[in-house]
């Protein structure tokens, strides 16, 4: 309870003199003077005692004992003046505690400074080291020491804190970023031009020269630029990254293995690249063929097939994926499955090609429950080129599983066949073997496309693309494929229901057929 200086805090100090001088006259009168005799005493006709009367007749002798009012005022004022004395004893000690308070934290936040300054100091010989605890052991070693040094609340020096203990950190005048330090032997020793011509063929499918052009194709839209936080990944390595997991089909985490980077950076440097092979180099290496190509392209299949007006083979193959989460039973190959007796899903690639086996023109990304006949439909090859009359004066070579079309030749699918139609099929077949080497080679080169892949169903053509064109490059440089990696292409066919769709097609396949036997052109083997 707070006590005021004065007792009576609402009177002026004019009226206080006044106050004080009603109390003297009070102390010098007796009771009486002021009519308070009898006041409140109902026993008035009582004899007095003894002592009372003695104490009046102290009190006219002018000696009486009672306190007087000025003594009862003056012990109220010093009683105030304790009570304010104590008052300020106790907001000086708040002060000093206060005080020490604000000095403890600006110790704590002292050492704490101390620590972190430390610990930016020593980045630089934590870079040289090659040996770097795990992520969660220093996570640990540097809030031990943060914790100790507020604990403490010492100075950062009495706590030196080795280098090998710093996780991240930022120089006083260049800002790193932390990057985990991996072995690149492997790839160093590949791109040097000592490295092996056959060991580096076996490792990307291609010569050195094939790979450095392929890099020299790819440099300006693959290349990004060094930042403040580390330096970019070299175009060469970003390619040889890309072309090696398309080679191998290795996981990513061999990928990351072998290149020294991380696994999520390696799968987005594969589809990065693919995508750049896909823009850059596909309008350049897959596209469909000159008049004077096609031209040539006629008299090579006509000199060894003796079919004339043949511009290209056709064929249809299936790539495995992994089940998709939309749309799944249209990537359903029930084929397939009946097959292997296991659930498949899969992607298909449908290509044409000409007479050395390079892909002129490449639909991909239908689901794999679709038949031949329907992929073609939706291709752009039936869609633009032969709905613009591009194909009148040529035909295209496919199997059973598609139908007989004014552009497209396939071989006859009744039973009981004439030696004439025998010999046309054998050499429709001859023709349609060249399409078929040519997606084994694809997959042979390219183990990617042998089992089910990792990537997302939209980043799936792209790669798909990505392999058709590598694999026209290699052919046009005339690249050797081990006999190791050759790969047995199987795809099923399914005869149309209606797979005759023109009846002037019809008419010049029994010509050509005839023209094989007759002129001796289809050889002796039917004979």
């Amino acid at each position: 309870m707070e006590i005021s200086a004065f007792p009576f805090p609402y009177l002026q100090d004019d009226e206080c003199s006044h106050f004080l001088g009603l109390f003297q006259d009070m102390d010098s009168s007796s009771p009486s003077d002021f009519g308070f005799e009898g006041f409140g005493n109902d026993n008035s006709k009582k004899r007095p005692r003894k002592e009372d009367q003695e104490e009046g007749a102290g009190a006219v002798n002018g000696s009486s004992n009672k306190p007087a009012f000025g003594d009862i005022l003056a012990t109220l004022l010093l009683l105030d003046e304790e009570a304010k004395h104590q008052q300020e004893q106790w907001d000086f000690e708040s002060n000093r505690e206060k005080s020490l308070l604000e000095a403890n934290h600006r110790e704590k936040v002292r050492a704490m400074d101390g620590y972190y300054n430390q610990l930016q100091g020593h980045y630089n010989t934590a870079e040289e080291t090659d040996v770097t605890p795990p992520k969660r052991a220093r996570r640990s070693a540097v809030a031990a020491a943060v914790v100790s040094a507020v604990a403490s609340g010492e100075e950062a020096t009495t706590a030196p804190v080795q280098a090998t203990d710093i996780a991240s950190g930022s120089g006083t005048s260049h800002r790193r970023l932390w990057v985990k330090e991996r072995t690149t032997d492997w790839w160093d020793r590949v791109s040097s031009p000592d490295f092996p011509e056959e060991e580096f063929r076996r490792e990307f499918r291609m010569s050195k020269s094939t790979f450095n052009l392929i890099c020299e194709e790819l440099d300006a839209t693959v290349t990004k630029k060094n930042t403040m936080l580390r330096d970019a990944i070299p175009a060469p390595k970003r390619v040889g990254v890309c072309v090696w997991r398309l080679a191998t089909g290795a996981p990513l985490r061999h990928v990351s293995e072998r290149f020294g980077l991380g696994i999520s950076t390696c799968h987005k440097l594969v589809i990065e690249v693919c995508r750049a092979i896909y823009d850059v180099l596909m309008p350049k290496y897959l596209r469909w063929p000159s008049d004077s190509e096609i031209r040539s392209t006629k008299e090579k299949f006509e000199s060894v097939h003796k079919i004339p007006d043949v511009v290209g083979s056709i064929y249809t193959t299936h790539i495995p994926i992994i089940a998709p989460k939309v749309h799944v039973a249209a990537y359903f190959n029930k084929r397939h499955t009946e097959r292997n007796q296991k659930t498949s899903y899969s992607i298909t690639v449908q290509g044409v090609v000409n007479a050395e086996g390079i892909f002129t023109d490449v639909c991909i990304g239908n689901p794999g429950s679709l038949t031949d006949d329907q992929i073609l439909e939706k291709s752009s090859l039936a869609r633009q080129r032969a709905a613009r009359g591009m194909l009148r004066d040529g035909w295209i070579v496919g199997n059973a599983g598609f139908p007989l079309t004014d552009w497209l030749l396939v071989p006859y699918a009744r039973q009981n066949l004439t030696w004439t139609q025998h010999g046309f099929n054998e050499n429709i077949g001859g023709i349609q073997k060249i399409a078929i080497e040519a997606f084994e080679r694809l997959k042979g080169r390219w183990a990617c496309l042998q089992k089910r892949t990792e990537v997302k169903l939209q980043d799936l053509p792209y790669v798909l693309g990505a392999c058709c064109v590598l694999h026209n490059i290699c052919e046009m440089r005339n690249e050797e494929m081990a006999p190791e990696i050759k790969f047995d292409v199987f795809d099923d066919v399914t005869v149309p229901e209606n797979n005759i769709r023109s009846a002037t097609a019809s008419n010049k396949r029994d010509q050509i057929s005839h023209n094989l036997l007759h002129r001796g052109l289809a050889g002796t083997r039917t004979l």
